[in-house]
């Protein structure tokens, strides 16, 4: 029985992984010759994810091929079996590219509407010292959320750093406590 090739782009896996040892030996050409290759497959790997919707442009695509270009140029001398890396580097990168999209997509609040409500609801003499005994007595974290945005002046995502929380949790909490702060009021 024969066994089947698998071609890259015009490569059996049995000429990478002869360009692969060539490279290991110090052949520069066929180093550059390798990562180009490399460099082939990987965008068309990546431009196939955008194809399907998965990324949200071919600069994504091009950034991760990068990437995978990078990370072979690193760790060419350690590679066994060029197309097994090439497998195992292509979906990890992939993979962990999509998680970190995916928690980066999220609601984002009007801020302005929030703003322009707040002008409305409160009026110029508002008590300062009751505001003020009404955050000491919420729980903690809602109290460094209001202190750090109001006193400290920070945005949600440097508040969401200081915290160790996400923005978007951030900005729901804010805007509930100023919600829960009017109503003692």
């Amino acid at each position: 029985m024969k066994k089947k090739s698998y071609h890259y782009s015009n490569f059996s896996k049995d000429e990478l992984n002869e360009l692969l040892e060539k490279s290991k030996n110090g052949e520069s050409q066929s180093f550059t010759s390798l990562s180009s290759i490399i460099r082939e497959i990987s965008f068309t790997y990546f431009e196939s994810k955008y194809k399907l919707g998965k990324l949200n442009s071919t600069d994504d695509a091009e950034d991760l091929a990068q990437n995978i270009y990078i990370t072979f140029s690193k760790q060419y001398q350690n590679i066994d079996k060029i197309e097994f890396w090439l497998r195992k580097v292509l979906f990890l990168t992939f993979v962990n590219f999509y998680k970190k999209n995916q928690k980066q997509n999220h609601f984002e609040f009007n801020e302005e509407f929030y703003e322009q409500k707040e002008e409305s609801d409160f009026g110029e003499n508002v008590d300062t010292q009751k505001i003020v005994e009404i955050i000491n007595q919420l729980d903690e974290k809602k109290q460094t959320i209001i202190k750090l945005r109001f006193w400290g002046g920070l945005k949600f995502s440097e508040i969401a750093e200081k915290i160790e929380g996400n923005e978007p949790a951030v900005k729901k909490m804010f805007y509930r406590t100023i919600e829960e702060l009017k109503k003692k009021l």
